[in-house]
């Protein structure tokens, strides 16, 4: 190989090799050109993300704004609508209070030459309005409490209100007087008619009456009972009140003597003093019963016998007159014919049943359950199996016991 050539090919593998230089040199301008390109359209990307989600947050926080001052003012709407009369009155009643209590201030402060005298409205308008809240809250919260106390002091205050704005007024003659002391009192009058003491219906008119009514009768009775209990008491002298259980009525006599209870109807489920008539019917069983009352041996209680006599019929012993018509018979024999003792014709006494057949009449009328039985009432038991009280409440007593509930003495 010449020199020339030598150096012709080392100038081609220079201006080769500087132009693989450039071309990488241009590659990698390239490839910074795009990951600048790149990171700038992410960064874009992000912002408008950003952007985008900032916009709607905004949108969201607005209409949740908006939602929440629409349903503040539906329920301002729906309140003013159930309550237009409320909102009337006590309209009313601020524009009588705004007009009237500056004037009062000034009028006091005239009147005390004094500063202090601007709190003349505290007790001229607040004083009212303190007792005409209060009646209104009473009847809220105590609507069984009496509130013309309240009432009263509404009046009155109301009455040093006028008063005071008309004695005000006068000065600039009597109309000015009359309209200043309307216009201090109105408020609350008509908070008095139309909202701490709506008008009822005559239905609710009745229905209260009524109800004082019952509440009054109640407590006399209760009154009458306390009085007429007896009272029961222990060993360690502690005294407790025992009742009679039943129906009464309440009757007054002498016109304002203490009202008593008259007795109409024992509670047959409920022990209690014995009436006359089981203490009858006890007397004669007691009679009937060798070694012990019925009622200690279980046995019901029925109704005693009825006896009836007949007139003696004429037999071959009975003593009859001759027919000569002494005593001596015609045959002058002087004997005389004996008479039989009378027949008495008696209504067979009911069949007595002891307790256990009481249990087994019992038991079949639970399983087939007759017309108005209730194994749980003593009275249905009794007039079912046509026993006495006593059998009764234990047979009840037992049918409770197996039940698991707890039975009755």
């Amino acid at each position: 190989m010449s020199w020339n050539q030598e150096i012709r090919e080392n100038k081609a593998a220079k201006a080769e090799q500087k132009r693989l230089d450039q071309a990488a040199a241009t590659g990698d301008d390239i490839a910074r050109m795009h990951a600048a390109g790149e990171e700038a359209r992410k960064d874009r990307e992000a912002a408008a993300t950003l952007a985008a989600t900032a916009k709607a947050t905004r949108l969201a926080e607005r209409e949740k704004r908006r939602t929440k001052r629409a349903q503040w003012w539906a329920k301002v709407r729906g309140a003013a609508a159930a309550h237009v009369v409320d909102v009337l009155i006590y309209a009313i009643a601020l524009v009588s209070f705004a007009m009237a209590a500056p004037a009062m201030a000034g009028y006091g402060a005239e009147v005390y030459a004094s500063a202090l005298g601007g709190l003349l409205p505290l007790i001229t308008e607040l004083g009212m309005w303190a007792f005409a809240v209060a009646v209104l809250l009473s009847r809220v919260r105590t609507p069984a409490r009496p509130v013309w106390g309240l009432q009263v002091g509404v009046w009155v205050f109301g009455v040093v209100a006028f008063a005071a704005n008309a004695v005000h007024g006068l000065a600039r003659g009597w109309a000015a007087g009359v309209v200043m002391g309307v216009v201090s009192v109105a408020g609350v009058i008509a908070h008095q008619l139309a909202i701490a003491s709506p008008p009822r219906s005559r239905t609710e008119r009745d229905a209260a009456r009524i109800q004082r009514t019952a509440s009054v009768k109640a407590a006399a009775a209760a009154r009458a009972a306390v009085r007429h209990a007896d009272a029961l008491i222990d060993r360690d002298g502690h005294a407790r009140l025992t009742y009679t259980p039943g129906t009464y009525r309440l009757r007054r006599f002498g016109g304002l003597g203490r009202a008593r209870l008259i007795a109409l109807a024992p509670d047959p489920d409920v022990p209690g003093v014995p009436d006359a008539l089981d203490a009858e019917i006890q007397a004669l069983l007691d009679l009937a019963t060798p070694g012990g009352t019925a009622a200690e041996a279980g046995e019901p209680l029925h109704r005693g016998t009825v006896a009836t006599v007949e007139p003696p019929a004429p037999g071959p012993e009975t003593d009859v007159p001759a027919v000569g018509g002494d005593d001596t018979p015609a045959g002058g024999t002087g004997k005389t014919r004996r008479r039989p003792a009378p027949k008495r014709t008696t209504i067979p006494e009911p069949k007595r049943r002891s307790f256990t057949q009481l249990q087994a009449e019992f038991e079949q009328a639970v399983r087939n359950r007759p017309a108005g039985f209730d194994p749980t009432n003593a009275e249905s038991i009794r007039r079912t199996l046509e026993c006495g009280k006593k059998p009764a409440s234990e047979l009840r007593n037992g049918y409770l016991t197996r039940r698991g509930e707890p039975g009755t003495d």
